[in-house]
């Protein structure tokens, strides 16, 4: 197993209150939701051999997680989802969420680095490897090689789709952000959250640092570069992108 090198960048105030962002991404929710629905949990035409096996990374506190049980319930099919987050409070709070909404004997959590885990499963392992606002907080290197093993681990044919911030260059990654950093004073500040405000204003202006930032064409050329086809990041609105990529 490789030494740990991802950022763990939540302080735990902000992860104790992290369903607080749904107040400053009111379409929070509904983004991940169009990423699940663009996963086909049949595997209709594919040459799948053996259950389902989809790799949740950074499963935070579960929202996407539910949404990924449920739509596996509705398809009917043998399959288990794996859900991995760096932080075991998540983990945590994950499995509380799911006990009462679905039930997650479909599901298996495990406290994980996400290099470290990747590294160690077999070659097209997965049918599917779905993230949601986990992967902007890697650092660029350490997110190259995330997305190296990714296309390792899935079949070939395989799904690869991000629901996450993807940086339009020049004035309009600055004016998205600026509209994002107002949201969070309009959420929180009426609520007198201002020290968290404080921390996710420095999270949120990190995030497009040249140390983090996942600009639109550039990941795009690099995944295909990769082995990747039919790449593609849209809807985009602001800094929130779905990428959706198949393993060639």
């Amino acid at each position: 197993m490789k030494t740990k090198r991802s950022d763990h960048r939540y302080t735990e105030d902000i992860a104790r209150e992290y369903e607080l962002i749904t107040l400053a991404y009111p379409d929070f929710e509904a983004f991940q939701e169009r990423m699940v629905e663009g996963i086909d949990f049949s595997g209709a035409g594919s040459e799948r051999e053996g259950p389902f096996r989809l790799l949740e990374i950074g499963t935070g506190d579960g929202f996407a997680t539910v949404k990924l049980a449920r739509a596996l319930n509705r398809a009917q099919v043998s399959g288990v989802i794996t859900s991995i987050d760096i932080d075991s409070r998540m983990i945590e709070k994950a499995q509380e969420l799911l006990d009462e909404h679905v039930g997650n004997h479909h599901v298996h959590f495990l406290a994980s680095d996400a290099l470290a885990y990747l590294q160690d499963e077999p070659e097209g392992s997965f049918d599917v490897v779905a993230t949601s606002f986990t992967l902007h907080n890697f650092d660029n290197a350490y997110r190259r090689e995330v997305e190296t093993q990714i296309h390792r681990v899935l079949r070939t044919g395989g799904l690869y789709t991000n629901a996450d911030k993807y940086a339009p260059e020049g004035q309009e990654q600055f004016d998205a952000l600026a509209h994002h950093v107002d949201e969070f004073f309009t959420a929180f500040l009426s609520r007198g959250k201002t020290e968290l405000l404080r921390k996710w204003v420095i999270h949120n202006i990190s995030d497009q640092s040249p140390r983090h930032v996942m600009f639109v064409e550039e990941t795009i050329t690099r995944l295909k570069e990769l082995g990747f086809r039919k790449v593609a990041i849209d809807p985009r609105q602001n800094l929130q992108g779905l990428l959706r990529a198949f393993k060639g």
